[in-house]
Order: structure tokens, then sequence, then C-alpha cells
């Protein structure tokens, strides 16, 4: 092993003024060094404190990972270049600082990091005309390191191993060995009941009432086995707080019998088949750790079978001979482990910055490394497909917004196409720039995975799909006025993706009384989560705010979209598992908010809003059925000039292709 080599692994690194100064404060990191033959990296995340307290140290014996409060974290630094000579390495650093009470990096700097020594290593930082001196000391020959808990519901389980296609055992922790992760899986629950009607908000309470409390500062993610969330195989749904901290996989879900699946998988449950149950549980886990799906990432490493790519991609590049999951490559991109090495701590690591935060300019994160592709390609598409995005032109701040995606074939040949046309199911991405120029991609607050229905279209057909772009993973999507730029990107097979024209919406601040009163209550996170998911859950805030808006404002499509929410919330069960209690269902006060939201709408405006008030992981949302059948029944009191049956045809389509778009 080279003497360059030996540098590889993490570091605790210790910052201290030339001059001795008992007032400085402590300020103590963890550098990461990548040194091979092709490749010298650093990268590190410090952190500063008042006071003399020591921080608690592990024994030398056991590999560790420097991690210290998220309140305290200051800067972060990566290097611009780097050499390793005589002993010596020396780092060209770029460093970004952070700003606590904004939670962004907001400056960066330049500086240069010198040292030397074995096994420790020490030397100087400098930045500008202050020069400090670095002590480093290697914890582990891995990089970062994280503890997964996994609960599980009853007769169900997690895969320990699998035989994957090279014949190699696999594990959850050797595939992220490949990244230079060192993940250490414990199982806990294993009896949590079957439940094959979880909402996202009910996982988020299983997430709060059965993870067990932290007790250090160390890296963790909750990991579970459910039984089943429609066709899903797995889904990463956490967004409160904390977001990020856990995600899902789903035993009963079915491989299908395509002919590109392994003879023994067909139709078989995920559970069934350890090698695609395990990969989608580190898919998942992956998404916890801010990894994109390739097609999602501005940087557009390729689509293939790596892990992070879709199950429905993995299974569009088996064949007959090398069939799924046989096919899926058990190990991470080089965009993607570079990611997991060398991206800032606020990026990756679970329960701090929201889905999606870094994959942009510096505003939202950190570019990736220079030596990866540069951004994605403008000449995407495809000349017989016509992707297009509709938002209204206009609109203030606090104002609930919906958008409409419809992919035509104006060829002169049959396309089979996705029909995932949703924000949450991993094909649509809205690629949004803000007034002051960032870029950043727009999905929903939950992330499902899992097989890609096609719909087939003949020339002229087209199908659509609608989604709430309200509250996103980007928070209030369009709360900073001023114009804003919005690009659809659709992944409408395994090779293609289409591309629509900018949709320009102007954002301006609420003038009326009744436009300041809905900003006011909907720029509560707890209302935006709700609009999001479709229900308020346990938040009793968050209802009487809706109920607000559904009573006071239902002449709005915001007060409408308050009311069916609240209409979808009653209208089921609600466990919250985390405090061990059940909402029941209260069908006369769901009627209510549900006529609140119908009266003086046609009935094709009323179902829009409730399949984009619905989440689009519950295709079973009661709040879209119940909206059809009250306007059947003509069960509700409209205004004279409203024609029960104006676009009835119409609305009944919309329904449908929530469920599943179809060729119109």
């Amino acid at each position: 092993m080279s003497k360059q080599a030996l540098l590889n692994g993490s570091w605790l690194i210790t910052v201290r003024p030339s001059l001795p100064d008992a007032r400085a404060p402590q300020v103590r990191g963890h550098m990461r060094i990548e040194a091979d033959e092709t490749a010298l990296r650093v990268s590190g995340d410090v952190y500063t404190r008042r006071g003399t307290v020591p921080d608690t140290i592990p024994p030398d014996s056991e590999p560790w990972y420097p991690t210290f409060p998220r309140s305290q974290y200051s800067w972060y630094f990566r290097s611009s270049g780097a050499t390793f000579s005589g002993d010596v390495l020396t780092v060209a650093v770029v460093r970004h600082l952070w700003d606590r009470a904004t939670s962004e990096f907001v400056a960066s700097d330049t500086g240069t990091l010198t040292l030397s020594g074995d096994p420790d290593l020490s030397g100087t930082l400098r930045f500008g005309d202050v020069t400090a001196e670095v002590r480093a000391t290697r914890t582990s020959t891995l990089y970062r390191g994280c503890r997964v808990e996994v609960d599980a519901m009853v007769n169900r389980s997690f895969p320990a191993s699998a035989t994957v296609g090279s014949g190699a055992v696999a594990t959850f922790r050797s595939i992220y060995a490949t990244a230079g992760w060192d993940l250490r899986v414990t199982t806990d629950e294993i009896s949590i009941p079957d439940d094959a009607d979880l909402t996202n908000a009910e996982l988020q309470t299983l997430l709060t009432g059965h993870q067990r409390t932290a007790t250090d500062d160390s890296w963790r993610l909750w990991l579970l086995v459910g039984s089943a969330q429609g066709g899903l195989f797995g889904i990463m749904f956490d967004d409160d707080t904390f977001p990020r901290q856990g995600a899902a996989g789903f035993a009963d879900a079915g491989l299908g019998g395509s002919p590109v699946i392994d003879p023994a998988a067909r139709n078989r449950r995920l559970n069934e088949v350890p090698a695609a149950f395990l990969r989608t549980l580190v898919h998942e886990a992956g998404h916890a750790f801010n990894l994109f799906h390739p097609k999602h990432d501005v940087h557009a490493p390729a689509i293939g079978t790596e892990i992070m790519n879709q199950t429905g991609d993995v299974i569009g590049f088996a064949t007959v001979a090398d069939p799924y999951p046989g096919n899926a490559s058990f190990f991470f991109s080089e965009h993607d482990r570079l990611s997991l090495v060398h991206a800032p701590d606020p990026q990756v690591r679970p329960g701090w910055k929201n889905f999606g935060w870094g994959h942009g300019g510096l505003s939202s994160g950190l570019p990736t490394p220079v030596d990866v592709a540069g951004l994605a390609a403008a000449d995407d598409g495809d000349e017989g497909l016509l992707l297009t995005v509709g938002l209204p032109g206009q609109a203030y701040v606090g104002e609930f917004l919906t958008a409409e995606v419809v992919l035509t074939n104006t060829g002169d040949r049959a396309r089979d196409v996705t029909g995932l046309l949703t924000l949450a199911e991993g094909d649509l991405v809205f690629q949004r720039t803000s007034p002051r120029g960032e870029l950043d991609h727009v999905l929903d607050i939950a992330v499902g995975c899992g097989p890609r229905p096609m719909v087939r279209l003949e020339p002229g057909e087209s199908v659509t799909g609608r989604a709430q772009v309200f509250f996103t993973n980007q928070g209030v999507t369009f709360e900073q006025p001023g114009r804003h730029t919005v690009v659809a990107r659709l992944t409408v097979d395994p090779l293609t993706v289409v591309t629509s024209a900018p949709a320009v919406i102007d954002i301006r601040m609420p003038g009326t009384d009744s436009e300041l009163d809905i900003s006011a209550k909907t720029l509560s996170a707890g209302v935006g989560r709700a609009l999001a998911l479709g229900d308020f859950t346990h938040d009793e805030g968050a209802r009487a705010l809706l109920t607000d808006l559904a009573e006071i404002h239902s002449g709005t499509d915001t007060g409408a979209a308050s009311a069916l929410v609240m209409a979808n919330a009653l209208a089921r069960p609600f466990t919250d598992y985390r405090a061990g209690t059940t909402r029941a269902p209260d069908p006369a006060e769901a009627d209510r908010f549900l006529d609140l939201a119908l009266d003086g709408r046609t009935p094709l405006r009323a179902v829009e809003l409730a399949v984009t008030v619905a989440s689009p992981a519950e295709k079973d949302a009661p709040v879209v059925a119940d909206t059809l059948n009250r306007l059947r029944d003509g069960a509700r009191t409209i205004d004279a000039d409203v024609d029960l049956d104006a676009g009835f045809d119409a609305a009944e389509q919309v329904a449908e292709d929530f469920v599943r778009p179809r060729a119109r």
C-alpha cells in the first residue's frame, strides 16, 4: 500500500490559533481524505463552540466518525486541488461559511491546508493573513457512518443478505461499504401490526412512535419493513421538522410476470425475492441520505442499473438472457458515491436539510465536485412527443396552486410511455428557477418508488397528470415574490427524457384583507404539510386553521382545497402510532366540509382539486371517490348558475387518471 493510500478514511481534526487564547472557541470537525492512484480529494465539516469541556472520544480500537450537534455547525471545506509529495499533503481549500440563523451557506473564501506526520497528522490552515494549527487523528478507514434501526410488521422480515447477479452474497452493510460508508444495522421490533392501508401521515407517526430515542449525536436512520402501500416497492416519507429520518420497503409488493423478470421471481412478493427487496431498502435509504434518482439530478449522471436508479429503469435494461434482479448492480454510481463521501453534513445527514437540498447551485447546497460531469444536457427530447406544463400566470404568496402536465404523441406511430405523471413517483420533476436565478428541483414531500406502469399512446393521444405545487420538498414552493420559471422533465421510458417549454408564474404579495388572512394561515408549516398529505394528522393547530380557511374562504380554491383536506381526513381513521391513539372517522363533518368545497364549483374543478390534495401515493384516498359520489347524488345546494352536469364526464376522467392515467 502506498503512503498516499494510508491517508484514506475518516479523520478527527482540531483547529487552534497559532497564538494560544483561552477565550477562543473550540474548533473541531470531521475530515474525509480519499487518496488512491486515480484521485486525491479532501473534504470536511467543522463545528465550533464556546467552553472548555472536551468532547467524548470513543476508544481507539473502535472505528468511529466524528459527529457534533447541528447547532454548532460552522463551515464546510472541499479541496480544489491537492498534492502529496515528500510525505506532505498540501490542499488548496475552498471554505463555505454557514449561517446558523438561516441554515444556509452564505459566503466562501479560499485557503491552504498543509499536513504531515505518521500516524497522526499536524500542520497549518491558512485563510488570508490568518494561520491556525491543525491536528488530525484517523478514526476509520471508511468515511462516514450511520446507525440503522430496522422495525418490521408482523410476518415480514428484513433481508439480512441476498445472492446477487454476480453470485456474490451482499448485505445492506456491504453495499454501503462500496461507497465508503459504515452502516450498522440493528433489527429492533418485529411485531408492528400488519397494515396495508398506511397513509404517509401514519408512516410519520410510526417513525416517531417506534424509533429509539437518541442518546448521542451519532447519525441515525429508521427503516420500516412494511406490508403494502398501493403498488409501491418503497418510499422515503419523512418530511417533518427533522426530515429524511425514515424510509420504508413494502414486502407484499408484486414483481409481476414480465419475461425480463427472472422466472423464479415472477409474480412473487418482494419479500420472497431477497435480492430485489434488499435493493429496494438500500435505495430508499439512499433517498434518506439525500440521493436523487439519476434522471432528476441536475448533474445528469447516466441512467443505468446502479442502486439509485428506479426499479422500473433497471427492469427496462433487463433482458430474457439477463433478467431482473440479476441484472441490477449492487453498488452506487460514481456521482452518488462522491455525494455520500464528500457532500456537506447538512446535505447528507438524516434529520437536517429537506430532500433535494444541495442538488442545485450554491444557494441550495454546494455544487458537485469539479471532476464530475456538468449540468444536464439541453438536447433531451423526442420529436414525436410533446410535454406541456400548465400553471396559473399569476398568484399571491400563500395561494394554493396546482399544475397540469400533458404528454402528447405528436408522431405517426404508437408510443409506450410512463403512466407516472406525478411529482411523487419518480418519473416527473419540475425544475424551478426563482426570481433570484436559483435553480432547484420541485418534487413531492414523499418520494415513492416502484414499477413503472406504461400507457400506449396512439398518434394524437395524450396522457395527463395533476399535482399540487403549493407545498413540496421546497417547503412553500412559491414563497418568494417575483417571476418564477418552471420546466417539467419527464422520463417517458428508460432511454427518453422529454422537457417542456418554460412556464412562467408571477408571484405577488397578498393585497386584499381576504388574501392577507389566507396567506397568514397557509404559510403555517402544518397547513402546508396537510395540503400535501391530504390529512392534518395529529396537528390540532393545523386542523383549526384549515377549518377557518374552509369556512371563511370557501369561495377560493385555497379554501376549497382546505375543505377537501378536512373531508379526506375525517372520512377515514387515522392512527397516531406515536401516541397509541386512533382518530375515528366523522362522516357528518366530512360531508359538511365536502359541501363547502363543492358549493359553486363545476364538477370538473371540484375533482381537479380533490385529486391534488390527495397524496399521489394513496390511490384510494377517500376524497376522490367521495367527491364524485357527492356530485352524482346531487346532495348539495349549489348556486343557480352552476350546472351540476357540466363537465361531469371530464371530472370522471380526472378521477380515473388519478388512479392510473389513460390515453385520451
